[in-house]
């Protein structure tokens, strides 16, 4: 947990806007430098300083996480430091009395950042790194059987990976597309199939993946827009983790 004095830092790079064709024009993309569990952000509360136990407290955040989700699911509007959190009903009801099927409908989450977050974000210093490297760059990805975007994926199905920078070429072995497990030590996953190979769109099979596991998407190639091919490979990693849609509540952080 970081003091209120001390000064937090986010950096960002900029890369090509693919929504325009106006020179000059860039996006900024926050680097995102890692995850976090309730077992890390305990780590944190015992660091600047406390009476209870990391234990203790890890335990206290998954029991608050329980409590929050079941009052979302029961309907209520919850509010924490982070943000309000509200359900929500996807899909159309055709008809007055239209009955919710699960075929045709969903339940979301709506998330709006609360007072806290937002005065931390006015008081972050941030740096603008400049253009980012030519290099892979992941937007989305698509789950063809569900048609899930960045969130569920279907064990050996085809996914279409909306990216930048990233058909995948090159002899060196690290070159592909991977799903790795979100824990230390996993050894990354190889797509066995690419059906489309694009520079702004992958279609891939994935991997047969394990059920309530998270996993992380990477791209790896030597592709360069200059049509020149890359000496060193480059790999860019999806931020937002994927998983099959049976995982607990508690072990999808950041999800709505």
């Amino acid at each position: 947990m970081t003091n209120e004095e001390e000064q937090i830092t986010l950096n960002i790079d900029l890369y090509d806007n693919i929504m325009t064709e106006k020179e000059g024009d860039y996006t900024g993309r926050p680097r995102i430098t890692g995850t976090l569990y309730n077992k890390q952000i305990a780590a944190r509360i015992v660091k600047a300083g406390t009476e209870y136990k990391q234990e203790s407290i890890e335990y206290i955040l998954d029991r608050a996480d329980k409590a929050k989700v079941e009052a979302i699911a029961e309907g209520k509007s919850v509010i924490d430091g982070v943000g309000q959190y509200l359900v929500t009903a996807r899909g159309s009801f055709i008809g007055e009395n239209a009955q919710f099927d699960p075929v045709k409908h969903s339940l979301g989450v709506s998330y709006t950042p609360g007072q806290l977050l937002r005065s931390q974000l006015k008081k972050t210093k941030v740096v603008c790194n400049g253009t980012a490297k030519t290099g892979p760059v992941i937007n989305s990805i698509t789950d063809s059987t569900t048609g899930s975007v960045n969130e569920i994926i279907t064990s050996a199905g085809p996914a279409v990976i909306s990216c930048s920078n990233a058909k995948v070429i090159g002899d060196d072995p690290s070159v592909g597309v991977f799903l790795t497990k979100d824990e230390e030590g996993a050894a990354p996953m190889k797509c066995p199939v690419i059906i489309r190979n694009a520079p702004s769109e992958l279609t891939v099979m994935l991997p047969a993946i394990e059920t309530k596991v998270l996993y992380t998407l990477s791209v790896t190639t030597q592709y360069s827009s200059s049509n020149k091919m890359l000496k060193n490979p480059r790999t860019y990693r999806f931020p937002i983790l994927l998983s099959d849609g049976k995982s607990n509540d508690e072990e999808r952080p950041g999800e709505l």
